[in-house]
């Protein structure tokens, strides 16, 4: 009988809470996955709650019958009415991803993308997706919807959230973009400390540099309120150490949330 692996101690790093039970491998550095995958799984789950609630109501139909010929009428035209606008909902979301059309919070509803992402979570791991490459698809999709969207606003009220397992060099660059562009960004090491830096500033749009997990945690609780713009971090070495982020995407990203910027971006001064 196989003795169970011991876990490896990590020494080298201050692994944030969601890394807990991280074993030392570096099966985590990467889970680049295409946007194509949180959409197959965001149709799956719809089918799945237009089933189940048609079920429902099939069940329930002949107790409805015995009431009243309207009742069973009106709950029919309940069901048709909502499937039908989910459907259209995510038909327009689907057209607006592939497309890379922005759009409207007011037509991306966060409140519902959160259900829907629930939903999704749990029919992905049936079909063994993990939470890490979902969430890395989903944001692929929620960035293009949202980061060129019509909301734009000042850079006193956009904040840049980044964690402190960043790179001297990625430190750097941020620094230079926040000099350049003059928004807020604050290092953060949880979600507390981001709530916590969120409630005194206000921000209007906020641009979240993370790992998977942190992002997701934090997006559904921020997002319903106001705009976030999530970046994974690359980690070359594991999770909590020396991380990466594209320069490029978040400054196309800041340039796409401001309402004035200057009319060259950083990185090509910088070239030129």
């Amino acid at each position: 009988m196989d003795e169970p692996k011991p876990k490896i101690k990590i020494n080298d790093r201050k692994l944030g809470d969601e890394w807990a039970d991280w074993d030392g491998t570096r099966e985590t550095e990467s889970v680049e996955t295409d946007y194509r995958v949180f959409l197959g799984l965001a149709v799956i789950s719809t089918i799945i709650i237009i089933s189940l609630a048609g079920l429902f109501l099939w069940l329930i139909y002949p107790r409805l019958v015995s009431v009243g010929s309207l009742v069973p009428r009106i709950f029919s035209v309940i069901y048709l009415v909502f499937s039908g606008i989910l459907v259209a909902w995510l038909i327009l979301l689907v057209i607006a991803a592939v497309a890379r059309w922005p759009v409207s919070r007011h037509i991306v509803i966060p409140g519902l993308v959160n259900r829907l992402l629930d939903i999704v979570m749990w029919v992905g791991k049936l079909f063994g997706v993990s939470k890490d490459r979902l969430t890395n698809s989903f944001l692929k999709i929620h960035n293009v919807l949202i980061g060129s969207g019509p909301t734009r606003t000042v850079p006193e009220k956009l904040l840049l959230l980044i964690p402190r397992c960043l790179t001297k060099e990625s430190f750097k660059m941020l620094r230079a973009l926040r000099d350049h562009y003059r928004f807020h960004m604050v290092t953060v090491g949880g979600g507390s400390e981001a709530r916590k830096k969120i409630g005194e500033l206000h921000p209007e749009i906020i641009i979240a540099i993370a790992c998977e997990r942190d992002l997701m945690s934090g997006f559904r609780e921020v997002n319903v309120h106001t705009p976030v713009i999530g970046f994974p971090n690359q980690r070359p070495e594991g999770p909590c150490k020396n991380t990466c982020v594209d320069f490029t995407e978040i400054e196309n990203a800041i340039r796409n949330c401001l309402i004035e910027i200057p009319d060259k971006p950083l990185q090509t001064l910088e070239n030129s």
